[in-house]
């Protein structure tokens, strides 16, 4: 009898069984360096958009922000449009932020944070004036606080996404 076609099936079944093998380690290995929970703010985090002007001619945009949430803010993301019939903000104004008119803040990497100590959070009831020189006649406002929530004795950085304030710019 010839049973050369049964041992080349089996080398297959092996081949296969070895490939699906060393992939489900490559997995559970490769599973390890993905967060399992994304840090998320909790419910009470509100920024309160208490005062804007805004003028058009020379593009200053003076904010008087408040946090009348239950929670301390560190600073927040600012967008704008460019264009009236666009909703979705994708202008980044952190590259506009006048440190010299704002009271107190500085930015980095694209948030403005409240204090220029960046660990110094914005407590409860606590206002902060922030002043943008804005190029471009901007139409839209919207505004994302962040926060440094602990977690397991770890300080990260959380984008408070639900607490977003959208604001229509009208000019002074």
């Amino acid at each position: 009898m010839n049973k050369k076609g049964i041992s080349v099936v089996v080398g297959y079944v092996l081949l296969i069984t070895f490939g699906i093998i060393i992939s489900v380690l490559v997995y559970t290995y490769l599973k390890t360096f993905v967060p399992s929970d994304t840090p998320a703010c909790p419910d009470g985090v509100s920024l309160y958009l208490k005062d804007y002007s805004y003028n058009c001619s020379s593009g200053e945009l003076n904010l008087t922000l408040k946090n009348n949430g239950k929670f301390k803010i560190n600073g927040y993301f600012a967008h704008g449009t460019t264009n009236q019939n666009v909703t979705l903000a994708t202008l980044d104004l952190s590259n506009n932020f006048n440190p010299v008119i704002s009271g107190d803040g500085v930015v980095l990497s694209g948030v403005m944070y409240f204090h220029t100590n960046t660990s110094t959070p914005l407590n409860f009831g606590e206002e902060s004036f922030q002043s943008f020189d804005l190029t471009n006649r901007t139409y839209t406002l919207e505004i994302i606080p962040i926060r440094f929530q602990t977690e397991n004795n770890v300080e990260k950085f959380t984008s408070c996404g639900d607490a977003k304030i959208t604001q229509a710019l009208e000019c002074n």
